[in-house]
């Protein structure tokens, strides 16, 4: 558990600078965008998160724990070949997806954003698509080699970059200056993690030449012999992409159908409201999941029996939900305050939308991390069926309900989905590895169902309700966290205060 918080601290810490440009590009857009200039950039995104996992044929995740495995062995021959042949496929792939969403900007404008006139937007989009996906696949190796502190430092970079941006590009350009932003901040993360994975390739790529002359030393003559793909890798890569494919698309492709028909039914300014809420998950949740799964995903990888497995899911689950729930209560105790501060007060109506979101992003925590497991593990069928399983859901219950009840069935059914995700990964863990989340997690789990839900039943709206929020807060924090807990925290605060 110390090894756990340990990485996902200094993790966190080079996220604190992502937050913080995230947080000025939202007050940016929303003070100079609006609701609607918001809402333009939100389905934007939307597109960009469908196409960018196909640029990277879905390996992503398979690069993690290809690269896992392989270190595991001492490999590093077989790392080299993975690295290589993953970029190759992702730069040709990525290349003709630009293309051809370039091509049918037109018709794609017409069909997210209910306007031809938008198409411009859609072609820059389209330019982001392959350094994104090289970046990411970066990432993924990155992780696979447990570099925590590269890639702690690369968020740290990528934000400033952020920050220095979109001030000027925004500021001065409105729209326009937002999309170019978005492609300047792409071109900056191809280039950046580049550098940060420059050490580890060289080192795969040492050794594969080694391996090719027989250990006699003749890299260069090596060097040259080496293919750009490697055959053998294909189907592992294709298993873990297609795979991967289908989870990311049944639910960024479903996101971006809601958002599309919530466009059409309700408009751009109430997509953009809904922005908030996307936007403040956007920022909390990948911090925490990624973080833990950075460390989490290699060791399970190399983890030798179901026990181990299950050991290492229960610190993963403990810390996982002390900080969505300690995260999640913060910022609905200081959302009256932050969100015109942050945002503007055209977008208050955002306030009776962050409960019901907060508690889907507890339910997301759970099926995360209770099927944390199946990727390293090869359990790729499950993976995939629960993903479309939830898409079914989110859209289904937003279909049946946004005639009714308007923007608020757009949470309602991310709880519903992330609900019905979590008892599905939940039930096949316990049956497939005997995975229990003992009596402290239970307990800890209850505790922060009963919170979030207090603060969705009665959200502070004024001084006095922060402040018997921040009480019931507290009374959580005393309840759930151990002693030792608290002990461990204070000293890594001590040690990064003395830094």
């Amino acid at each position: 558990m110390r090894q756990l918080v340990r990485s996902t601290a200094l993790l966190s810490a080079g996220s604190v600078a992502t937050i913080v440009a995230a947080l000025l590009r939202a007050k940016v857009l929303a003070a100079w965008l609006g609701p609607q200039g918001t809402g333009i950039m939100g389905q934007l995104a939307s597109l960009t998160q469908v196409l960018v996992p196909l640029a990277t044929l879905g390996a992503g995740n398979g690069v993690v724990a290809l690269v896992a495995e392989a270190r595991a062995r001492g490999d590093l021959a077989r790392v080299a070949r993975i690295q290589r042949t993953t970029l190759a496929l992702s730069w040709a792939v990525g290349g003709a997806i630009a293309l051809a969403t370039a091509l049918a900007s037109p018709w794609l404008a017409r069909a997210i954003y209910e306007g031809g006139e938008y198409y411009w937007i859609v072609i820059v989009g389209a330019a982001t698509v392959p350094l994104s996906a090289i970046a990411s696949l970066r990432i993924s190796m990155l992780q696979g080699h447990e570099a925590i502190r590269e890639m702690a430092l690369l968020n740290a970079v990528i934000a400033g970059v952020g920050v220095v941006t979109i001030v000027p590009l925004a500021g001065l350009l409105g729209v326009p200056g937002a999309v170019l932003q978005l492609l300047a901040v792409a071109a900056a993360y191809a280039w950046f993690s580049m550098r940060a994975m420059r050490p580890y390739a060289a080192k795969a790529r040492a050794a594969e030449s080694l391996e090719a002359a027989g250990g006699a030393g003749a890299a260069a003559a090596a060097a040259a012999r080496r293919p750009l793909l490697d055959r053998s890798l294909l189907p592992a890569l294709f298993r873990y992409g297609g795979s991967s494919l289908l989870v990311g698309l049944s639910s960024t492709l479903t996101l971006l159908v809601l958002r599309s028909v919530l466009v059409k039914k309700l408009g751009l300014e109430d997509n953009g409201i809904y922005q908030v809420c996307v936007g403040i998950s956007g920022l909390y949740m990948p911090m925490i999941l990624n973080s833990i799964t950075a460390t989490v995903w290699p060791r399970i990888a190399a983890a030798t029996d179901d026990e181990a497995v299950g050991r290492t899911m229960r610190e993963a689950v403990r810390l996982s939900f002390l900080l969505q729930t300690g995260a999640a209560a913060a910022v609905l105790i200081a959302a009256p305050v932050a969100v015109p501060l942050l945002y503007s007060d055209r977008f208050l109506p955002a306030l009776a939308l962050l409960p019901l979101q907060f508690l889907g992003d507890f339910f997301r925590t759970g099926a995360w991390m209770f099927g944390v497991w199946l990727v390293p593990r090869n359990r790729l069928k499950p993976w995939v069926l629960f993903d479309v399983v939830y898409a079914v859901v989110l859209l289904g219950v937003f279909l049946l309900l946004v005639d009714r009840i308007g923007l608020r069935s757009v949470v309602v059914a991310y709880l519903a989905a992330h609900v019905s995700h979590a008892v599905l990964h939940y039930t096949l863990a316990r049956r497939a590895l005997g995975f229990q989340v003992g009596p402290p997690n239970l307990r800890l789990m209850l505790a922060s169902f009963a919170l979030l839900l207090g603060f969705t039943a009665w959200t502070p709206r004024d001084p006095w309700g922060a402040l018997l929020g921040a009480a019931a807060a507290a009374a959580w924090a005393l309840l759930v966290v151990r002693r030792h807990e608290w002990a461990a925290v204070w000293e890594r605060a001590r040690k990064l205060l003395g830094r």
